[in-house]
């Protein structure tokens, strides 16, 4: 926070009764503070949505009036693939409400059924307007597409229970990635894209082997 106004630096030395008013008005700024802590941790943010709307494709596209995923929930938290650390930068994280909502119930069910895996881990969507989110971006990922709120990159659970993203096949639960990939295959996916080392399967026309996705699958919605 920054310092007094230059105009208050020669104002009196309070008095006691000013300098206890001031010492409560900070004590009770203070206590706000944790509590809003508090409240933060236990009750997460919530989406803001909005009437969103993809434009284009995957790959040369937009996104009108995107919605935001928060940082972290109760059953998922966002994964930076450029910093390697949680949470992802606000910008990171804009979508179509349709997609936000699918990832909302697929990490809530995928919870219910595995109440001690870790939380899903949520890369990146799209930019708060959609767009080129190439090698200026994402130098690390050099996505292609992720243009129009439709696609989303999703980190397969590790072995260890930790929630971070893994570095290698050997640190991923192979099981409960199966099963991920089926839950947003049932969920109405146009693709899932996985990484060939993995040998995670599906329906062919859906569930595709592809490189540079061995430690994440990457979900991509229909238009509509």
């Amino acid at each position: 926070m920054a310092g007094w106004p230059a105009a208050l630096d020669s104002r009196p030395t309070p008095g006691p009764a000013t300098a206890a008013h001031d010492r409560r008005r900070s004590d009770g700024v203070q206590a706000q503070s944790r509590r809003t802590s508090r409240t933060l941790r236990r009750g997460y943010e919530r989406p803001v949505w909005r009437d969103s709307r993809a434009a284009g494709r995957p790959n040369a596209g937009a996104l009108i009036r995107g919605t935001k995923l928060p940082a972290e929930g109760r059953h998922f938290f966002s994964w930076d693939p450029e910093r390697r650390r949680s949470p992802t930068p606000l910008w990171r994280r804009y979508a179509t409400a349709r997609l936000i909502r699918v990832l909302l119930r697929v990490a809530a069910d995928y919870a219910r059924a595995h109440p001690h895996a870790p939380r899903l881990t949520i890369g990146d969507l799209s930019r708060p307007r959609g767009g080129e989110f190439g090698a200026r971006y994402s130098p690390r990922l050099l996505h292609a597409s992720h243009q129009n709120g439709l696609d989303v990159d999703i980190y397969y659970p590790r072995r260890d229970r930790r929630e971070r993203a893994p570095s290698a096949v050997k640190d991923i639960d192979l099981a409960l990635s199966q099963e991920l990939v089926d839950r947003f295959v049932r969920a109405g996916a146009q693709f899932v894209f996985v990484g060939p080392n993995t040998r995670l399967t599906g329906p062919r026309r859906i569930v595709q082997a592809v490189p540079r996705h061995d430690n994440h699958l990457h979900v991509r919605l229909p238009p509509g």
